[in-house]
């Protein structure tokens, strides 16, 4: 018997591509429905527990899957497929009751293929994103300028001449030279403006002013006066906000144009009387005559909310409107006329990637994709920032992390951060940090500490592993499937990560196995690096992990099971 050169204390280290000789002790060259454990070795995996049969191969082929965790006793795992979506019990394997507002919002429901499809979930709702659908603004209103006039006494003096000019018919009283009123003036030039008989024009007459209102467009002009300055007029527009009157109709709209040199500091205004009608009140910013309400919600993300145990809703979201402004001083955001990619959620923000933007909605406002006034900037706008990179950028994968918001592309990595932590409109910033190719149809996963990003090659899968070192340093990405070098095929679909129990899995719809990749840090060093593949009874079509409970829809003998 040869004497011993070489013991192996256990073989967690995992699978090795490299040659017997360069093996490092305890990696194989296969490990097959092993999980390797620092505490009780190499283990033989759990069996699965059956839990329903789903439907056969024909009825869920090429279905975009997700997992809702809605808390510890509603579970659940669910599916879109053409204008329907499935939802199953984890648990218990109850179908649930999916019901839609609208048949519109099955419209929504137009993707081919699991890709075009992004699915996030917030607390008891998932906001489901179709990636082929273009987002539209609402038309713009029909509008016709100068249909509406205010005459304005601004002084009472005797022995003075008040006239107005209505499509180029003028009207005049002159007060007496012992006493005059504005109650006489007005109801004077009130009764005269009615005696010219205009087609379709109505006066009303309020403590200073007369409101005039037309079914079509007139003129109006006016003055009082040696300085013809006791009275004036105006329309749509006025210079500035003092022409204002502290009185007028309720809603009454104007355009405060401030400079005539730019629309920056332009606005508009509506009148709120106290009453609901007229007379007393006050002036707030309102949105243009002519302009888009908001967005189009039939074209938006739409919402799957859960009504109770067994029960969701899909509707169209709520998505709120323009209300102030422009397209000048308050644009849409930079997805209209746009497809987007994915949505995600960060610091009391909803965001969406499209193309080479990142548009967040106002803090706390996750369906305000709007500012709250034309006029000045606030923290809590919107923040719509492009990442001007000299690369065609198409933004398909963000990750959250401790620095900021890491943005992956095809080609490219960047990081969206603020100095001071906080987004705002006028303090983010988004700069590249790395320059590595990613699968753009398998979404990046955060495994704890750091995050993984699958590259495929026409025979096999890369993977890297990023961490992140600070705002203004690079990460550092190392190719953690070097050791397993053209294990993995290209055929992988699909990634997830379990940070508690510091694993990533990946898989291809059209294969039965599921590989491994699981590690164990000391507190100072990686002491475990450990690869290995499962096989599943059937083509995996999706896994999720929810604590220590792995959940598994697979199709074996053409039958779609959920274990």
């Amino acid at each position: 018997m040869p004497n011993v050169t070489q013991t192996v204390p256990n073989y967690l280290g995992g699978v090795s591509r490299q040659p017997d000789t360069k093996k490092m002790p305890g990696q194989v060259v296969d490990a097959i429905n092993a999980y390797p454990d620092p505490t009780f070795g190499l283990t033989k995996r759990p069996g699965f527990k059956f839990i329903k049969n789903l439907g056969n191969e024909n009825t869920l082929t090429n279905a975009k899957w997700f997992y809702i965790h809605r808390d510890g006793d509603e579970k659940y795992v669910g599916c879109i497929k053409g204008t329907a979506i499935y939802i199953w019990n984890a648990t218990t394997g109850v179908a649930a009751t999916v019901s839609y507002t609208s048949s519109a919002n099955t419209n929504y429901l137009t993707g081919t293929t699991a890709n075009n499809y992004d699915v996030l979930t917030v607390q008891d709702t998932t906001l489901i994103t179709n990636k082929t659908i273009t987002v539209t603004a609402q038309a713009a209103p029909s509008f016709t300028a100068n249909k509406v006039g205010t005459v304005r006494l601004r002084a009472v003096t005797v022995s003075t001449s008040y006239s107005v000019t209505v499509n180029n018919q003028t009207v005049t009283y002159t007060t007496p030279s012992t006493a005059a009123s504005a109650d006489t003036i007005l109801t004077n030039l009130k009764t005269s403006i009615d005696g010219l008989s205009i087609s379709g024009l109505t006066v009303t007459r309020l403590d200073t002013t007369l409101e005039l209102s037309g079914s079509s467009a007139f003129t109006l002009s006016g003055k009082g006066g040696a300085d013809n300055e006791r009275l004036d007029t105006f329309q749509n527009q006025v210079a500035n906000v003092s022409a204002l009157p502290d009185r007028s109709l309720h809603h009454r709209k104007v355009k405060v144009l401030n400079t005539s040199s730019s629309d920056q500091d332009t606005y508009y205004a509506r009148f709120i009387a106290d009453n609901g009608t007229s007379g007393v009140g006050y002036w707030e910013e309102y949105i243009a005559p002519n302009v888009s309400a908001g967005l189009t919600a039939s074209t938006m993300p739409h919402e799957l909310v859960n009504t109770g145990t067994n029960a969701f809703t899909f509707r169209a979201a709520t998505y709120t409107a323009r209300l102030v402004g422009d397209d000048t001083t308050n644009s849409h955001p930079s997805f209209v006329g746009k497809k987007i990619q994915q949505a995600f959620f960060h610091s009391s923000r909803l965001g969406f990637l499209v193309d080479d933007n990142v548009s967040l909605s106002q803090a706390n406002e996750f369906f305000n994709f709007y500012h709250v006034s034309a006029l000045t900037s606030i923290a809590s706008d919107p923040v719509d920032l492009s990442t001007s990179s000299i690369r065609p950028t198409l933004l398909t994968g963000v990750l959250p992390t401790a620095q900021g918001l890491i943005l992956f592309s095809k080609n490219q990595q960047f990081i969206m951060y603020a100095p001071n932590g906080l987004f705002t409109p006028t303090t983010t910033i988004i700069r590249g940090i790395s320059n590595y190719e990613m699968d753009i149809n398998i979404d990046p996963v955060d495994n704890g500490t750091s995050m993984v990003f699958l590259s495929k090659t026409p025979g096999y899968t890369r993977i890297y592993q990023m961490r992140t070192a600070g705002q203004e340093m690079n990460p550092s990405v190392l190719d953690i499937g070097r050791v397993v070098s053209e294990y993995i095929p290209s055929t992988v679909t699909d990634l997830i990560a379990s940070p508690q129990n510091s694993f990533i899995a990946m898989w291809g719809t059209t294969k039965s196995d599921v590989y491994f990749y699981r590690t164990y840090n000391d507190g100072q060093r990686e002491v475990m690096q450990s690869w290995f593949k499962w096989q599943l009874p059937g083509l995996v079509q999706t896994i999720s992990v929810d604590s220590d409970v792995l959940y598994t829809v697979s199709m074996p003998g053409g039958q779609y099971t959920l274990m």
